[in-house]
């Protein structure tokens, strides 16, 4: 078996790595707080290697802040103050990411659609498409996409490097796939054509969020305790004063 070469002192893959993901110097450098997997997916006859990436929680890191209309023309705002749904979010750069982001959005609305934990959000990015074309790739997605689904995508003019920034940008025509907490913090990150292994990996960390949230924490048991208790109290503070009243009452009434 013949011996591959090796670029400036390092194996092909080493070099490639780094091509994907630079460094500030010649050797790989780990992506901070996270893990890669590698899989590789038979497709129209090529192999095509792709990268997801599951991620540790981080208060640093949290999806831009969203505020537009969707297809339907209602107002959406993500992370949503006070809600309590945890986020599927695709992200497309490119017509043919588009393409890729309506077989995933497919999948995952008619896994989760009836799921009221659950909001699935299709985010096309067109920041850098001309603002004169504009309305024309939005009619075209309107026409495209079933009326009970256009609450679901989300056209966005601004944010796009934040964006790229958040998803690890590698590939212009890839989907991109993010679960997050519903205070925008993302926990998995995907990116790559539609995969059944990749989304049973999605579903997993879905489950496993919806699993942690159904079960009570010591902290929140102890405040739910002291709530019942305060409750409690007060119902006795109210109830010593009309019973007083009531033996009152009898006293008055029944002759001694």
């Amino acid at each position: 078996m013949a011996t591959q070469p090796q670029v400036n002192g390092l194996p092909p893959w080493r070099t490639r790595a780094c091509l994907r993901f630079p460094a500030s110097s010649t050797k790989c450098s780990p992506l901070p707080r996270k893990r890669s997997t590698f899989s590789t997916e038979e497709s129209s006859g090529d192999s095509r290697v792709f990268f997801f990436f599951t991620a540790t929680r981080s208060s640093a890191q949290s999806i831009p802040a969203i505020k537009a209309k969707a297809l339907d023309n209602s107002e959406i705002t993500l992370p949503s103050p006070g809600s309590q749904q945890f986020l599927i979010l695709i992200v497309g750069f490119s017509q043919k990411g588009g393409k890729l982001c309506e077989v995933w959005g497919k999948q995952i609305s008619a896994d989760y659609h009836a799921d009221a934990r659950i909001a699935d959000f299709s985010l096309p990015v067109l920041q850098s498409a001309p603002s004169l074309v504009r309305p024309m790739i939005v009619h075209g997605m309107r026409k495209g996409v079933p009326a009970q689904e256009l609450r679901r995508f989300v056209p966005l003019y601004s944010n796009e490097s934040d964006w790229k920034k958040l998803v690890n940008f590698s590939a212009p025509d890839d989907a991109y796939l993010i679960v997050a907490t519903p205070d925008g913090h993302p926990v998995w990150q995907a990116h790559g054509p539609y995969s059944d292994t990749i989304y049973a990996d999605l579903k997993k960390s879905v489950a496993t969020l919806l699993e942690k949230s159904s079960t009570p924490s010591p902290k929140n048991l102890i405040l739910t305790f002291h709530d019942r208790s305060v409750r409690v109290l007060e119902d006795f503070c109210i109830g010593v004063p009309l019973l007083f009243e009531l033996v009152m009452s009898l006293q008055a009434v029944v002759p001694e």
